[in-house]
């Protein structure tokens, strides 16, 4: 078993059931609500992902539903990415959260007697060039009756990640707070208007952008009393995908590799001693990156999510999702290179 032996079954079941599924996301809802109940649970155990399906504007959509979890986040990724071609034709296909979906449209709050919809809510925010980030607050006119803070940051947060998608809301929040009354100190929008306020901001002044979740970058420095010479102990800069993956193979903790394991996927590592012993290192780490991740993604067997440069070795940090596919791949490419890699799980 594999994650990719995993989603090929999903797709095959998915597929003969296709057609039955749209005619009742059309003409009979309960019996929609029925089948996507079945499938959320087996997108569940795959991926450890929530997945729903809708019909709007004449249009089928499947939406996987992640959350945070960028274990989530690449395992449903790589099940968008190997839908069969007649889904790709008649579904639009989400591997995360989009922003202002039907499910957003659709969310209710309610406070005491009275219902809030995401066009009640207004965001108050301020910019941050130099990090590219935005600080936002979330204010309803229902807030001031809620006396639990915690409670209001939370809801707040769940709200302003429905009207914006996953992607963006973690791409370019630093900090998400609530109000219960306007602060006129700050530029403000309608909450179902943010999310295209964040992209002219972003497109205004060249911010980076992203196309998925799992593109965004975070990058680390070890203290120095950290580094020393030994495997995944040298490492004075680290790049990643998956921080709370990074955070816990330093602790020596094992939670996020146990989630990825029952889901019958690996982390792992490739690693060489270093070349040069200077920045050349790294410009030789990145270009070797991208040929392995561009191999390894065409065969459908791992994908790049990060990696870092040591006091002896550099490393490239894999999530794998057929361990076959990935070895076989991993000794013809070897054969092919000028250095000795090794490849070594978590």
């Amino acid at each position: 078993m594999s994650v990719y032996t995993n989603v090929l079954a999903f797709w095959k079941e998915f597929e003969e059931k296709d057609a039955t599924l749209r005619q009742n996301l059309v003409e009979d809802q309960d019996q929609a609500f029925a089948m996507m109940e079945k499938y959320d649970e087996k997108i569940n155990q795959i991926c450890g992902s929530h997945f729903f399906c809708e019909f709007t504007y004449d249009a089928f959509e499947m939406t996987f539903d992640t959350g945070p979890n960028k274990t989530s986040q690449y395992l449903a990724w790589y099940c968008a990415q190997l839908a069969p071609q007649s889904i790709q034709k008649n579904w639009i296909i989400n591997s995360c959260l989009p922003p202002m979906s039907q499910k957003a449209i659709q969310a209710d709050l309610k406070i005491k007697e009275d219902d809030y919809y995401l066009n009640d809510f207004t965001v108050f925010y301020t910019v941050d060039q130099k990090n590219q980030t935005i600080d936002c607050k979330l204010y309803c006119p229902g807030y001031s009756q809620i006396g639990n803070d915690e409670r209001k940051k939370e809801m707040s947060m769940y709200l302003i990640e429905l009207a914006l998608g996953q992607c963006a809301y973690e791409a370019y929040l630093s900090s998400v707070d609530c109000l219960d009354t306007p602060d006129e100190t700050m530029k403000f929008c309608n909450l179902i208007d943010f999310y295209e306020t964040i992209m002219e901001t972003v497109e205004k002044h060249n911010w980076h952008t992203y196309n998925h979740p799992t593109e965004i970058y975070s990058m680390y420095q070890p203290y120095k009393d950290f580094a020393d010479d030994s495997l995944r102990k040298d490492m004075k800069m680290i790049f990643t995908t998956h921080p709370l993956l990074v955070e816990e193979t330093i602790e020596q903790k094992q939670d996020v590799l146990s989630d990825l394991l029952v889901k019958d996927g690996e982390f792992g590592y490739m690693y060489f001693m270093n070349l040069y012993n200077n920045k050349e290192d790294a410009l030789f780490r990145q270009e070797l990156s991208k040929k392995l991740d561009k191999e390894m993604t065409k065969i459908h067997a791992a994908k790049v999510i990060g990696g870092a440069i040591g006091k002896s070795y550099c490393y490239i940090d894999w999530i794998v999702f057929d361990k076959h596919r990935f070895i076989q791949a991993f000794n013809d490419i070897k054969k092919q290179l000028d250095i000795k890699l090794y490849y070594q799980k978590f």
